[in-house]
Parts: structure tokens; sequence; C-alpha cells
């Protein structure tokens, strides 16, 4: 029996430590319950805040590099100046020579019509009139033979 009252009373110790427990774990539950969290987000922004920075002088810089860039294409030409005024001046001779050309074919064209035009005058003259005609083969035969 000895033993059965050395068990009760070590349960009875175990028992009341276990009251004792849970009484404090009652205490930190109600004290838990009580505290209000706030969540401190202070640092959050103040990285929230310098990565904007970060981003807007990087927007900044993109938006200075695309303006120069812009700038400098806007200078910069495909060919360079002399080949242009070279290239100006070989058109326009170009031109002149082919305008001269087709003037003088266009001329010489007039003075061969003009030269058709006035051998049949001349020949219907000389076939209208044969003491002409007579005249006119004298007047082509050599001189030397004229002097004989």
């Amino acid at each position: 029996m000895a033993k059965l009252e050395e068990i009760a009373a070590l349960l009875t110790e175990e028992i009341e430590e276990f009251n004792v427990s849970v009484a404090k774990l009652e205490g930190l539950s109600r004290k838990l319950r009580e505290v209000k969290v706030k969540a401190d987000t202070s640092q959050i922004e103040d990285l929230l805040e310098t990565h904007l920075k970060r981003q807007a002088q990087f927007e900044e810089a993109q938006a200075t590099n695309t303006k120069d860039l812009i700038h400098s294409m806007d200078k910069s030409m495909l060919f360079p100046k002399w080949i242009v005024v070279c290239s100006i001046i070989y058109i326009v001779i170009l031109l002149v020579l082919g305008f001269s050309t087709l003037s003088y074919r266009h001329t010489n064209q007039q003075l061969k019509d003009k030269n058709e035009r006035i051998k049949r005058h001349y020949q219907s003259f000389i076939k209208a009139s044969p003491e002409v005609e007579a005249h006119y083969l004298n007047w082509m035969k050599p001189p030397e033979n004229q002097a004989k």
C-alpha cells in the first residue's frame, strides 16, 4: 500500500503542476489575445521608395539617351556631301548632253528633210523645163572640158 500512496502522491503533484501550467498557459493566451500586432511596413516602404527613385533615374537616363540617339540620327546623312554634289553634277551633265543630242538629231533631221524637198523641187523644175536641164548639165561638166 505504501507504493500506492506514493504513486497517488506523485500523481497528485503531477496534477497540481499540470494545473499550474494550464493556468499559466491560460494567462499567456489571454495576454496574446489582448496584444494587437501591428505590421511594421516602414522598411518595405523605404525599399520601395528607393527602388522607385532608382527606376525614375533609370527612365530619365533612357529618355536622355533616346533623345541623343534621335538627334544624332537626324544629323547623320546616308551619303557624304561630296558624293551628293558629284552625283548632282553628273546628272546635270547627263541631262545637258541628252538634250543636246536630241536637239542635234532633231535639227539634223530637219536639214535632211529640207534638203530632200529642195532636191525634189529642183528635179521637178528641171523635168518641167528641158532647156534648163541642158544648161544644168552643161554647168555640171568639169571646167577643163568646157575650155576646149
